[in-house]
């Protein structure tokens, strides 16, 4: 942060300017993921995101911008685009670093001729993207923005407005009873429904692997910078480390009888926030299940294939997760679902606590 040399001197920290390069990828790293000073607890890097950047270096521009104390902040400037993103923003809140950083930023996407920045997004909303707006009651579940307050207030003051909002919403145990009674109908009528189930786990998994690939795409394709991701960037996130973590109950594809293809899947896990573990960190539903002392469903991603929507299947995918909801769980979030998307309509008639969520745009003049 700015450093008083005099009641009324004040000396600004420099903001290294630091292009990717992939011949010097060492460098760039020890720079992207060491402990700012005034953050030293952060969570690091996950140990691919290196993979990532050389990968994305051949379809992206990328510039690191830091004073490797308080902030960094990346941009990225994809080809053929008249937007630039910027992400793997993080910053110690010190309003006057973060705008001497972002003015870097808005300079160099003008002199590209980019028209509008829009972020955070760490490449492709594929990876993480979004700020939180709130402070929600149940902590941070799998993979849930949870940034300081200070991050949308200083896009605000630097003229960024929300692209879009998204929205998590948490049912109480009390309240359960009433979504069973709203969606009577829906849950007898499940039974009926023209598609197989294949139930979710780490089996069915890796049958399906390269299916569930293809219909991830096919459904997300249309999302606000969303870009096509390869096979080896999709397995970094969504692999059998995480096929065992899914619960294998609420977890589902919906497949075509008649040609045999996947038309809609959910993801659905336990909150495992709660647990110390001590097994590398990555839970495994078989085994720490039982440990948990607040059994809470996260419903994480669900989707429906373009060819296959405005027929009733997002909600009897939650159909599906409530058949054996009560049995496995006191509570359910419904996470980090679009403002538009028909996903919130499920949950629209029962008492929610909600968080909220953006992604920030700003016209470049």
């Amino acid at each position: 942060m700015a450093v008083r040399v005099k009641s009324d001197v004040y000396i600004m920290p420099v903001i290294n300017r630091i292009p990717f390069q992939p011949a010097d990828a060492d460098h760039f790293f020890r720079l992207l993921t060491q402990p700012l000073a005034a953050m030293p607890e952060a969570e690091p890097l996950p140990v691919w995101v290196r993979e990532l950047f050389l990968a994305e270096a051949g379809r992206n521009e990328i510039v690191l911008y830091t004073d490797g104390s308080t902030i960094r902040l990346t941009g990225i400037f994809p080809e053929a685009s008249a937007e630039a993103l910027f992400g793997f923003w993080e910053t110690t809140g010190d309003a006057d670093t973060n705008r001497q950083a972002f003015a870097l930023l808005e300079a160099d996407a003008r002199q590209r001729g980019r028209q509008r920045l829009t972020g955070p997004v760490n490449f492709n909303t594929f990876h993480a993207y979004r700020l939180r707006l709130n402070e929600p009651s149940w902590g941070a579940f799998d993979r849930e923005p949870a940034n300081p307050v200070y991050y949308p207030a200083l896009l605000r003051q630097f003229g960024f407005e929300e692209n879009s909002r998204f929205e998590s919403r948490r049912i109480r145990k009390e309240d359960i009873p009433l979504a069973y009674r709203q969606k009577k109908t829906l849950l007898e009528a499940l039974s009926l429904l023209p598609f197989r189930c294949i139930p979710l786990n780490p089996e069915t998994w890796q049958h399906y692997d390269e299916a569930i690939y293809t219909l991830v795409g096919e459904i997300f394709s249309a999302n606000p910078a969303y870009r096509p991701v390869s096979r080896e960037q999709f397995h970094w996130l969504y692999d059998q480390t995480f096929a065992e973590k899914l619960c294998p109950y609420s977890s589902v594809l919906f497949q075509d009888r008649s040609t045999g293809k996947l038309v809609a899947m959910s993801f659905c896990l336990p909150d495992y926030q709660s647990l110390a573990l001590d097994h590398g960190g990555k839970p495994v539903f078989t085994r720490d299940y039982a440990g948990l002392c607040h059994k809470t469903l996260l419903v994480k991603t669900v989707g429906v294939h373009p060819a296959y929507r405005r027929q009733g299947l997002m909600s009897f995918l939650g159909a599906y997760g409530m058949a054996h909801f009560q049995a496995y769980y006191e509570e359910v979030i419904f996470c980090l679902m679009r403002a538009d998307n028909f996903s919130l309509r499920f949950s629209e008639q029962l008492p929610h606590e909600s968080a909220y969520y953006a992604l920030f745009g700003k016209t470049l003049s």
